[in-house]
């Protein structure tokens, strides 16, 4: 039996009434970093390494004076006094800089913009540890002297310090991204709390997760942790499907339902199953829609983690099949798998290497999400029109394509309304404007929860007799569409109270009789 590692320390969150909450625990481990070009064909050891930084400049010093504690010569403690002392603030502007990696065939495989370009100062005439003037400056006549003989070695030991601060961080950045390497990390694991149900099975799959990650934190990447951790998943995913979202009292709420996904995402992710991280990464989106919180903002960075390391598994199919080889490379010495450090003063074209680099990366990244959606949406696992679902502000939750087709917008060429989107049926309103839908499938009937449809400027030509079905609609807008006529059923829409029919054929006569049907309609022709 896995040892037990609840305790009174655990950080419970609590929400208002009797609704179910989560409770949650940090937890301190590491995950393994893998790099853009595949390890079993290149050693990391035969990556070099450039730097390259444009020259620090500096403007014209300015006279500053401070009042400093000063012991004159000969004297001691007691005879310390307070005096005025100068010395010199010098604008300094800092450089960009960029570190590159690349194989022995000039492959670039990491390239990083290491510093911006900035403003700063640096001061002549300085006791750092006093935090005041040198006292041997209690004569502005002698700063200025001493600044005349010494300004250009000052300016030069003051550059080089900064670059080499600024080299010494990214080369060590550009080891750990060269190499297999484990991250630190820390985040929260969650389970459930609440009275009247039973969280045992949840409180045990918390619990084994938090022990597999202290394991992979002492052990590196392991099997052993990596079936606690499966474990752990087929609990959350199980208790994930039987989720009320909108019920604050349900069992699983979206609340807790939040760190489930959470859960699920970070512990396929250690287990480098990138594509199922992926799925519960948009999963968490979704339960928090369009708000902005500091949980959701950080978990953005977790989910572009996911994206990266998912170009690079692919990169490293062969050696994800070995872990106790991938562990042993990642937890041996830095040293041995750094590669050579080459300088560089040619910063214009590490700045190529880098943008090059980045068009790459987004270019690949963008080629696995493309392929990640077009295998959900094959395999059935994703609806293809997910992406047009808004949680908007005005009308609700919906499918919004405003925009006529194009590859900008991403909006397809329609010549029906899809069956997929009638998959939506916690709809509110679904709008689809200026395309080519001729047809609306029976299927429609089961969007019940539809209060707007918005389908002008399209090619309709009639609407099926589904329509009437449609009872809490509100608003039907069709206008410039060619249509001749209406279903008799669309009369069943008693609390339709704004039908737009502009632009289209329906006779007089028609309009007048469903008029009167609902007289609660404004008819807008």
């Amino acid at each position: 039996m896995l040892k037990s590692i609840l305790s009174a320390s655990l950080i419970l969150l609590s929400v208002a009434g009797n609704a179910q909450s989560d409770k949650s625990k940090k937890v301190k481990t590491q995950y393994m970093q893998l790099p853009s070009y595949d390890v079993s064909v290149t050693s990391p050891s035969s990556i070099g390494i450039e730097f390259a930084m444009n020259e620090v400049s500096y403007g014209t010093e300015k006279l500053k004076d401070t009042k400093s504690k000063c012991m004159p010569k000969g004297g001691g403690l007691k005879d310390i006094i307070e005096i005025t002392a100068y010395h010199y603030e010098v604008p300094q502007t800092l450089p960009e800089s960029y570190v590159v990696a690349k194989s022995l065939d000039g492959t670039i495989v990491y390239a990083v913009k290491s510093s911006e370009v900035g403003a700063s100062s640096v001061k002549f005439g300085w006791d750092d540890k006093m935090k005041q003037s040198l006292c041997e400056y209690w004569q502005a006549a002698q700063l200025k002297k001493d600044w005349a003989s010494k300004a250009t070695l000052f300016k030069d030991q003051e550059a080089e310090a900064y670059e080499e601060k600024i080299y010494k961080k990214a080369y060590a950045e550009a080891v750990n991204n060269v190499s297999i390497n484990y991250v630190l990390q820390e985040f929260s694991v969650f389970t459930a709390k609440g009275k009247g149900f039973n969280y045992s099975e949840l409180d045990l799959a918390f619990e084994n997760a938090l022990t597999a990650y202290e394991g992979i934190s002492e052990n590196g990447y392991n099997e052993k942790d990596f079936g606690i951790l499966k474990e752990s998943i087929v609990v959350w995913e199980k208790e994930l499907a039987s989720a009320d979202l909108e019920n604050k009292k349900a069992r699983i709420n979206r609340k807790i339902a939040k760190g489930l996904e959470e859960n699920c995402t970070r512990a396929y992710f250690h287990i480098m199953d990138y594509d199922n991280a992926k799925k519960h990464a948009e999963a968490f989106d979704k339960l928090f829609g369009n708000m902005s919180t500091t949980r959701s903002q950080n978990f953005e960075l977790v989910a572009k983690r996911i994206r990266l390391q998912s170009v690079a598994a692919s990169k490293n199919k062969s050696s994800l099949n070995d872990i106790a080889a991938l562990n042993a490379k990642a937890t041996a010495e830095k040293g041995d798998l750094a590669g050579k450090k080459l300088e560089s003063i040619n910063v214009e074209r590490l700045k190529t290497d880098y943008n090059t680099l980045r068009s790459t990366q987004s270019l690949e990244v963008a080629d696995e999400v493309k392929q990640g959606e077009a295998d959900a949406i094959a395999s059935g696992e994703l609806n293809p029109y997910q992406k047009f679902y808004i949680d908007a502000a005005a009308g609700g939750a919906g499918v919004i394509m405003s925009l006529p087709p194009s590859t900008l917008s991403g909006i397809p060429e329609l010549t029906e309304f899809p069956k997929e989107i009638c998959q939506f049926t916690e709809a509110k309103q679904v709008v689809i404007l200026k395309n080519k839908i001729a047809s609306i499938p029976a299927e429609i009937s089961k969007m019940t929860n539809l209060k707007k449809l918005n389908l002008s400027n399209n090619k309709l030509t009639d609407l099926p007799a589904e329509i009437g079905t449609l009872g809490n609609l509100e608003t039907l807008k069709l206008a410039n569409n060619p249509l001749e006529s209406l279903p008799a059923e669309l009369a069943n829409c008693k609390n339709l109270k704004s039908l737009v029919l502009k632009g289209t054929k329906i006779p007089a006569d028609q309009i007048k009789e469903l008029q009167a049907k609902l007289p609660n309609c404004k008819i807008k022709i």
